[in-house]
């Protein structure tokens, strides 16, 4: 299997891409507050309509943008998307409506974006979906999505060898959440990157490791 190259832009944004095919998930505008990075891609992942995560148009060379629920993997050449159904808040949706978290397998390796998970517990159906995860992208910043302890028995359920959080307060973030600090506390081993990593399918840890990115600018 070839490498992959994970690039983190900030926020819940990330540009994923192997020899053959990259996409991005979750683009935001200039009022999040990192800035606007230029990137080609033929495919956006969406995983709801708010401003910090739909902005597709910057954009370049788009082909596909995902951002409702299929009803059958799409596929990108060899890496198959699916998407499952979950909610922004606690409330099934009565405070921020749904979301949706993607999962896709890219050069042998599985990856998981929750996107803005916000529900109390993991559904029997979240769970078996996410299932198997060797990276798990996950917000914790709190007020709009889970915090840092729902995010970390999530971890702890799905036992992925890598975890990034995501969507929590940065100096360049103007959104009132909570940094990944306390998460991070959570877990012995993790590692600070740079904003951009290349992993190949049969180097992950063995162990589950919390992989902190510095955002790109």
């Amino acid at each position: 299997m070839g490498d992959i190259n994970i690039t983190y832009y900030g926020h819940s944004m990330f540009l994923v891409e192997d020899q053959r095919s990259k996409l991005i998930t979750d683009p935001f505008d200039e009022k999040v507050g990192y800035p606007l990075p230029e990137l080609e891609a033929k495919v956006v992942l969406v995983s709801h309509g708010h401003f910090a995560h739909n902005n597709a148009a910057m954009i370049k060379g788009v082909s596909h943008i995902i951002k409702e629920i299929e009803p059958f993997p799409f596929l990108m050449g060899s890496v198959r998307i699916e998407s499952c159904s979950s909610y922004h808040d606690a409330c099934q949706g009565k405070e921020r409506g749904e979301n949706i978290i993607f999962k896709w397998q890219m050069s042998g390796v599985i990856f998981v974006h929750m996107g803005d998970y916000g529900e109390a517990s993991l559904s029997m159906e979240q769970a078996e979906f996410i299932s198997g995860a060797d990276i798990l992208m996950i917000p914790v910043g709190g007020v709009y999505t889970i915090g840092c302890q729902k995010a970390q028995e999530i971890v702890e359920a799905i036992n992925p060898s890598i975890v990034i959080p995501m969507h929590y307060k940065t100096s360049c973030c103007q959104l009132n959440i909570d940094d990944a600090g306390e998460f991070v506390s959570f877990f012995e081993n993790h590692i600070f990157q740079t904003s951009a990593v290349n992993i190949f399918s049969d180097q992950l840890p063995e162990t589950t490791e919390v992989w902190v990115f510095e955002p790109a600018h």
